[in-house]
């Protein structure tokens, strides 16, 4: 499933959150950007969180749930330590019930090591 990064109203770039941890309600993954991303880059690559908070990322389910995590959304950008882009989304403290609907094969993963 795809996801879709905003900052206020305004798309950034979309991202798979192929990553997770069940237990903590974490969802990350690869960010793939559009040209309004590069207009913020900069405050990702210094983490100016005092902008950034401004910016009121959130992230949107391609079946259309808002992701509401309690820990918040947070950018990190290496692009200009790798060369190359490399630019990473966490979603911190997602409701469980939500995780568990978004997230099945994460949480399937998670599971299956302690069988």
């Amino acid at each position: 499933m795809k996801f879709k990064l905003f900052a206020r109203n305004e798309l950034l770039g979309e991202t798979l959150l192929e990553n997770g941890d069940p237990p903590m309600g974490v969802a990350f993954g690869e960010l793939i950007p559009n040209e309004h991303y590069f207009k913020y880059q900069e405050l990702f690559c210094t983490q100016d969180f005092q902008r950034i908070s401004e910016l009121k990322l959130t992230v949107i389910s391609e079946s259309g749930v808002t992701l509401e995590p309690s820990g918040g959304i947070g950018i990190e950008d290496y692009s200009k330590d790798m060369g190359e882009l490399s630019i990473y989304v966490n979603v911190l403290g997602i409701d469980s019930s939500v995780y568990n609907q978004l997230f099945p094969a994460h949480v399937a993963a998670y599971e299956a090591q302690f069988r």
